[in-house]
């Protein structure tokens, strides 16, 4: 199979052929409309056609522009972005198709779960504004586009200004540096260091200068100052949105569609957990200080803390990450994640030979009882012109079309692990492997849909606030000594992971645990504050400041411009939405517990979560639909457990 998706010259044409593709979806929407039998059959499941055909191919430019970046797909995916953002714009604000959703409403033959479809799409017609009169319709045409524009703009900011730099240091300060990592950095006889995730976090952990980490860490945190002006744009059209939609905030309209109920409801939630676990945090930070003034070191900053940590941790736990690392060669845990999910699902994953985006990049097929039900790709090692972090995405969701056939879904992993080498593997960090978890929970909510109708199938149609269940649920597995030894093995020697190993993993799970759990909810009340009222850049940072001064245990220094980069809020889909990690966590805290009670692998019990929650896809409310398969109500005690802050 080919799957390049896009060559040089497609990707250079791209925006004439994609406005092509979408005239052709305006003239079939049109006929659509004005068809005599407008009945679910005839409308939403052509109309659904409509929409996966232009997700699919807008995909491969967006999924390449974020893996392969280069100039070409940079202009291409500038000129397309609005193309798509007007198009979708226009059909939330269409009367007659909401018209035509209100009329097959009232159809008394609906399945529950396409009275869902028609129910969430009636609701976010409103939301988009189909009710208002002409003229506010336009202005919310105009934001709509600006928006994406300005989102687009932020994200290649800081993949631009973290391309650019990088810096050469003396082998001297990378003493304490595993070999490996020096490996990675060394170009001929110099050592160079990025803000690529892999490069900084290595810097970070191990070079002994203080001025040096100082020095990259500044960098990191001072990129795209352009961004500062985007940042007010973007929340000065948010508001004057969510005024024109009749909201008093940008908050309240986020939350509207989400599973929590409002804005304060949220901010309670957040503000709560960060009460129960500032103790732990500030006891954490202590223990850190007073470890650090061991090194001369009495004013511990932000650019200490992950070089500290690490020395604390060898000290106190005995725990080196590097000694794990040939534990965790990257193909071997793909492998053995594929043989968990197989015992634990029944499901099976198969490598398919392709040609890819990338050398790099792999493609399996999903099989379930020797019955092909998807594709899965990998992309997982870093490089430039790829950007940061790691994330799922949907290509294709399952679902039967107009014409009666079973499409099956394919999605993307992409992470940025440490790159191999011709002489050397990808060896993973534990939390790259817990990463890899994450993001195949994620791909498993899209990949086991039961669901036939597009628009709630995967993860169509979820909750945001919900959307990182299956995800959060799966990287607790991670931690669990039976899996780690089903595929923790010495690159080597093929030793199994020794039982001292295993234990060292679990201790430094909740090693200074509460530091990061106040550093989310820092993140999250900082995103709803900002969203609650009109607010200029000064706001931005007043309000970032406040939260710190309640919530942090250590503030960062004045340069930091955190905001600059929270490419979650303002180039995602987490405005005013990224206290939806913890307040999914808390379900997925729920659900683990139970798996544990069930001796994990009681097949009768995965198998039914599988099949009366997770393959729901975004058909139903998971806090409704698990709190019923467990048959009792979600608690904070357990999130709090987790973490080991109770």
């Amino acid at each position: 199979m080919d799957y390049t998706l896009l060559n040089e010259n497609e990707i250079e044409n791209f925006p004439v052929n994609f406005s092509e593709k979408l005239q052709d979806a305006k003239d079939a929407l049109e006929n659509l409309k004005n068809t005599d039998d407008l009945s679910y059959k005839n409308f939403i499941r052509p109309f659904a056609d409509i929409v996966h055909d232009l997700h699919k191919e807008f995909t491969k430019l967006s999924h390449l522009n974020s893996v392969n970046n280069t100039n070409k797909t940079q202009e291409a995916y500038k000129k397309t972005l609005p193309m798509v953002t007007e198009f979708f714009t226009d059909v939330s604000l269409d009367g007659k198709i909401y018209q035509i959703y209100e009329k097959i409403n009232s159809e008394n033959n609906l399945s529950k779960v396409q009275k869902a479809v028609i129910e969430k799409g009636i609701r976010d017609f409103r939301l988009a504004g189909v009710h208002l009169p002409e003229k506010e319709k336009e202005r919310v045409r105009q934001i709509n586009l600006r928006l994406s524009e300005l989102g687009n703009s932020f994200f290649q900011n800081i993949l631009d200004d973290t391309d650019k730099f990088s810096m050469e240091v003396e082998e001297s300060v990378l003493s304490e540096m595993p070999e490996s990592e020096k490996q990675a950095a060394k170009e001929g006889d110099k050592y160079i260091f990025t803000l690529q995730m892999p490069s900084f976090i290595a810097f970070m952990t191990y070079c002994s200068d203080r001025k040096l980490r100082e020095k990259m860490y500044k960098a990191f945190m001072t990129r795209a100052p352009k961004n500062e002006d985007i940042i007010e744009e973007i929340l000065t059209l948010r508001y004057e949105l969510s005024q024109i939609l009749g909201f008093n905030n940008f908050a309240e309209l986020s939350i509207y569609d989400k599973a929590a109920g409002t804005a304060e409801e949220v901010i309670e939630f957040q503000e709560d957990l960060a009460a129960k676990c500032k103790q732990k945090a500030q006891n954490d930070f202590a223990e850190l200080q007073s470890f650090a003034q061991k090194y001369n070191v009495k004013n511990l900053q932000s650019y200490d803390l992950m070089y500290f940590s690490e020395k604390l941790k060898k000290e106190k736990l005995n725990f080196n990450e590097e000694e794990l690392r040939p534990y965790f060669e990257k193909n071997a845990v793909i492998e053995g994640l594929f043989t968990f999910l197989q015992k634990l699902f029944n499901i099976e994953f198969k490598p398919e030979k392709a040609v890819l985006w990338h050398k790099k990049a792999r493609c399996y097929k999903l099989y379930i009882d020797g019955v092909e039900q998807g594709t899965l790709f990998m992309d997982l090692e870093a490089r430039k012109g790829k950007k940061d972090g790691a994330w799922m995405n949907d290509w294709v969701t399952k679902y039967t079309n107009s014409a009666g056939e079973k499409i099956l879904p394919k999605a993307f992993i992409v992470a940025n692990f440490p790159p191999s080498t011709e002489t050397n593997p990808s060896l993973l960090r534990h939390r790259d492997v817990e990463t890899l978890f994450h993001e195949m929970g994620h791909a498993l909510h899209h990949l086991l849909s039961n669901v036939d109708e597009y628009f709630v199938s995967g993860v169509n149609g979820i909750e945001w606030d919900l959307v990182e269940f299956p995800s959060q649920l799966l990287e607790n597995f991670a931690f669990e000594p039976e899996i780690l030894k089903m595929f923790a093995r010495h690159y080597k020697t093929g030793e199994i992971i020794p039982e001292k190993l295993i234990c060292k993993i679990v201790d430094n799970k909740n090693f200074h645990s509460g530091m990061g759990f106040v550093r989310q909810l820092e993140f999250g009340l900082f995103d709803m504050y900002i969203h609650m009222r009109k607010m200029s850049a000064e706001g931005v940072e007043k309000t970032l400041d406040e939260v710190r001064d309640r919530v942090a245990v250590i503030k960062p220094p004045e340069y930091t411009k955190f905001q600059n980069q929270f490419a979650h809020i303002f180039a995602g889909g987490y405005a005013a939405g990224y206290y939806s990690y913890k307040w999914a966590e808390r379900l997925s805290a729920n659900a683990f517990y139970d798996f544990v009670n069930n001796n994990i692998f009681d097949n009768g019990f995965a198998q039914k979560f599988l099949d009366e929650v997770l393959s729901l896809g975004g058909s139903a409310n998971f806090e409704d639909v698990y709190e019923k398969f467990s048959g009792k109500k979600i608690d904070n005690e357990s999130l709090l457990k987790l973490h080991g802050i109770i």
